[in-house]
């Protein structure tokens, strides 16, 4: 005797690990799929087709880094940086001759390999790029689109420290008298020691209570002399040994390397990570962002702190957020001072994981979504009430294999059409995991975006998801830049709008050589291969959409319910009917057969097809002690796929 039992998945838990076959206990298993590949969850249950890929310009670098640049909310910018150049694009549309100039480019001394490992921040017209082995560069955007400028940063006044280069025991000699505040002093240094350098410039020398900044020094001499003004008021004597003075020097020099990440938090510019200081956080005067004077315990001074902890912490990243949040590579520490003050500034410890240095981390839903070090785990770094601390929380536990290795990751704060928040993570093996989440309503899932090439970077300008996109085309490689659109159904895919209608499609250039599929006022025309940039259809259309295919699968998890008798899991069992709750779908095929969503009639003739809404029930046949059910769609059509209804049978029940 059989028995049969109706359950309802509706997907809204994601992509699940295949481990989780057993786990029938939990509440994620009915409503996850083994596979959801090219497809975005919903925040209101359910699947949608995932957007296709616009195609945006064609580049002839392997390796760039996309950087968001948004000046308001009208004039927002993708940077566009390769070898020691910086393209910049407009809503999708190159800028040329920059500056007045034939360039299509602003030059940038970053190389191909240097791109990977910049770090980045943006206030207002300012985009302020660090790198360990620069002075950090600032990118400002000027009157026009194409008015743009880069140039190194010039400080008022850097940190310093004390790196100790062979001076202690020297003697220091300062003049007897004239030694207040204001005064212009030299400061003799005697022979057998390091000899100071012009990297020098711009520290300071302290003794007997008293501190003069370096304005200059003299190293034609046998005795070294160094010529400042004094800071802080020197006790009478004038002569100073050196255990009891410390000759400090600029702390970002190419000798000790430059900050290495950077970020604006509480009217502070904030770097960190140079080379020779990995742990050190440096806070600028506030309101001052270029001025990092020591001062003398104000409020607003700039603030030096360096992370002594138990294991070596380099600082990777900065994120503002509730509070400066500091991520390292042994572990996540914030600064729980608001606002944060030099007297009282203290650095705390939250959690062990460590970030990896790739990727930065980024805001979303309210928390700071970051890549453990190992490059395995996304971790959510969020303030919770109850422990009155920050926990770092692993967010794909159930679906550990769609991370691998990322490489970039980016955020969309919903669009349009979609609810919800997306997080882009962009894996070596140039797939894309996709995390919606919706903390208000307790949202979560995962899916997985593919393409016929490999995704290689990825970045969000405004609502618009970009990415840097690696395909062959007729046997050769090239790489393109790309964009997310609501309205496109095929991947680095070209829109024409003919008016009046025609039959010719041009700027297929990229195409060349590589059969297409084609949209024609809504309709799926024959494949298509264009030759010298261009295609003729067999009929006429205004709205015309060429592109390469990609294919969407919804794949269950195997069927494992409970009868009256108990679990089915090691029983045979059939699926009798699937019923799909379909939302404005074209072309799916459930378990490999056709689900007729069309009808015939006068009225149905030479119209634009629309998408079918409703239920729809398709017959199975066959046991199996994994019963699964495998949704596809292969033309490029809209597809959502709100939930399935699988009525099941089990022998022997």
């Amino acid at each position: 005797m059989a028995k049969a039992i109706a359950s309802q998945a509706s997907f809204i838990a994601g992509e699940l690990d295949p481990r989780l076959a057993a786990r029938i206990d939990t509440e994620s298993y009915t409503k996850g799929a083994e596979t959801l590949t090219n497809v975005i969850c919903l925040g209101q249950g359910g699947v949608k087709r995932r957007p296709g890929m616009k195609y945006i310009d064609t580049v002839t670098e392997s390796s760039v880094r996309l950087v968001r640049f948004e000046f308001n909310v009208t004039q927002t910018y993708l940077l566009v940086f390769v070898d020691s150049k910086m393209y910049i694009y407009k809503d999708g549309v190159l800028q040329t001759n920059i500056n007045g100039t034939v360039y299509d480019y602003l030059t940038v001394p970053y190389s191909i390999s240097e791109i990977k490992e910049i770090n980045w921040t943006q206030s207002a017209d300012t985009l302020i790029i660090c790198h360990n082995d620069y002075v950090p560069r600032k990118i400002v955007r000027g009157a026009t689109d194409t008015d743009w400028t880069i140039s190194s940063m010039t400080f008022t006044y850097y940190p310093t420290h004390d790196f100790n280069r062979d001076y202690d025991g020297a003697t220091f000699t300062t003049p007897a008298s004239a030694k207040v505040v204001g005064d212009v002093i030299t400061i003799s240094l005697d022979a057998g020691h390091n000899p100071v350098t012009t990297e020098h410039v711009g520290g300071m020398f302290e003794g007997n209570a008293g501190v003069v900044r370096i304005t200059s020094v003299d190293t034609t001499s046998g005795a070294q002399t160094l010529t400042g003004t004094v800071l802080q008021e020197f006790t009478n004597t004038n002569t100073i040994s050196g255990v009891d003075a410390s000759l400090e020097e600029p702390v970002w020099t190419a000798t000790h390397g430059y900050p290495g990440s950077v970020t604006f938090h509480e009217s502070r510019l904030w770097l960190s990570n140079s080379t020779a200081r990995p742990q050190t956080l440096w806070g600028s005067v506030t309101g001052d962002f270029f001025n990092f004077d020591r001062g003398f315990g104000d409020a607003t001074d700039s603030i030096d702190i360096t992370m002594d902890t138990d294991q070596v912490n380099a600082i990777y990243h900065l994120v503002s957020g509730r509070h400066l949040q500091i991520f390292t590579s042994g572990g996540e520490f914030f600064i729980p001072d608001r606002p944060i003050k030099p007297a009282s500034v203290g650095v705390l410890r939250q959690t062990r994981f460590g970030v990896l240095k790739a990727v930065p981390p980024i805001n979303v839903d309210g928390a700071t979504m970051f890549i453990q070090r190992n490059g395995k785990q996304v971790r959510e770094y969020l303030f919770t009430y109850t422990e009155n601390s920050y926990v770092s929380t692993e967010v794909n536990l159930l679906a550990p294999h769609l991370i691998n290795s990322p490489v970039s990751m980016a955020a969309q704060t919903g669009d349009v059409d979609n609810e919800g928040n997306y997080l882009y993570i962009v894996n070596a093996d140039g797939t894309v995991a996709v995390f919606i989440t919706n903390r208000a309503e307790s949202v979560t899932a995962w899916t997985r975006f593919t393409t016929d090439g490999d995704i290689k970077d990825v970045a969000v300008v405004e609502d618009v998801v970009y990415f840097h996109v690696k395909r062959t085309m007729n046997g050769s490689t090239i790489y393109t830049i790309e964009a997310l659109d609501n309205n496109t159904y095929t991947d680095s895919a070209v829109h024409v709008v003919n008016s009046p209608a025609s039959a010719t499609v041009t700027g297929l250039d990229h195409l060349n050589g590589q059969e297409c599929r084609v949209r024609a006022d809504s309709s799926v025309m024959d494949n298509a291969t264009p030759a010298s940039g261009s295609i003729t259809l067999a009929r006429t259309a205004t709205n015309i959409e060429v592109g390469m295919n990609y294919e969407l699968e919804v794949k269950t998890m195997p069927v494992n319910i409970t009868f009256g008798s108990g679990p089915i899991n090691a029983t045979k069992r059939r699926i009798l009917r699937v019923s799909a709750q379909l939302y404005q779908a074209n072309g799916i095929k459930i378990n490999g057969k056709a689900v007729t969503d069309k009808g015939f009639g006068v009225g149905v003739l030479n119209s634009t097809p629309t998408g079918f809404t409703g239920m729809k029930t398709v017959p199975m046949l066959g046991y199996s002690k994994t019963t699964q059910v495998t949704v596809t769609q292969s033309d490029p059509t809209p597809m959502t796929l709100l939930g399935l209804t699988l009525e099941i049978q089990a022998q022997g029940g």
